[in-house]
């Protein structure tokens, strides 16, 4: 669920003062009060501009920079909220620069993959534009055969049904 910068904001003011900070609907009440932990030590560190969506992303050295900070012993979640992001992506850059070093965190790639390519479908006018008249109407003969025996074919599985469910109720 994405939250305004506003509601964030009273949020974190809110539990400063020690007031009750009502659940919105739809969320368990621990894992939105961890919600407003985070929001708080963002707050700490970055201010209201912590809170904002769509913040500037990090570069690779400041990446690089977060990754020494935990291999000096600092923790995810100190160290990411430090920097305003979520600790389990500091954790895979993290995964990444231990596999692949350097290189492997200049390499990656924003945002959801892109959907495959959709299959080239073949113009069926042209196709049949090097058939001749008689040709075209014997392949139109032989398309509503076959849909007259596919109709048929679906009212006999239909009837068979409908007599196995009348067994069933006797």
């Amino acid at each position: 669920m994405k939250y305004t910068k506003e509601f964030k904001l009273e949020c974190v003011l809110r539990y400063r003062d020690g007031k009750y900070i009502p659940d919105p609907p739809g969320v368990r009440h621990a894992v939105f009060h961890d919600q407003v932990i985070k929001w708080n030590k963002i707050y700490d560190s970055l201010g209201e501009a912590g809170l904002e969506h769509g913040r500037p992303t990090l570069d690779i050295e400041q990446r690089v920079e977060l990754i020494r900070r935990v291999g000096n012993g600092e923790s995810y979640d100190a160290a990411a909220c430090s920097a305003g992001i979520r600790s389990d992506l500091l954790i895979k850059w993290h995964r990444i620069y231990l596999e692949n070093g350097i290189y492997g965190l200049q390499s990656l790639k924003r945002g959801r993959p892109s959907m495959p390519r959709k299959k080239v479908e073949i113009d069926i006018n042209k196709a049949d534009e090097d058939k001749t008249k008689e040709e075209l109407l014997e392949e139109l003969k032989l398309a509503r055969i076959e849909n007259e025996y596919l109709k048929k074919l679906s009212a006999l599985v239909q009837k068979r049904k409908a007599q196995e469910q009348k067994r069933k109720q006797l």
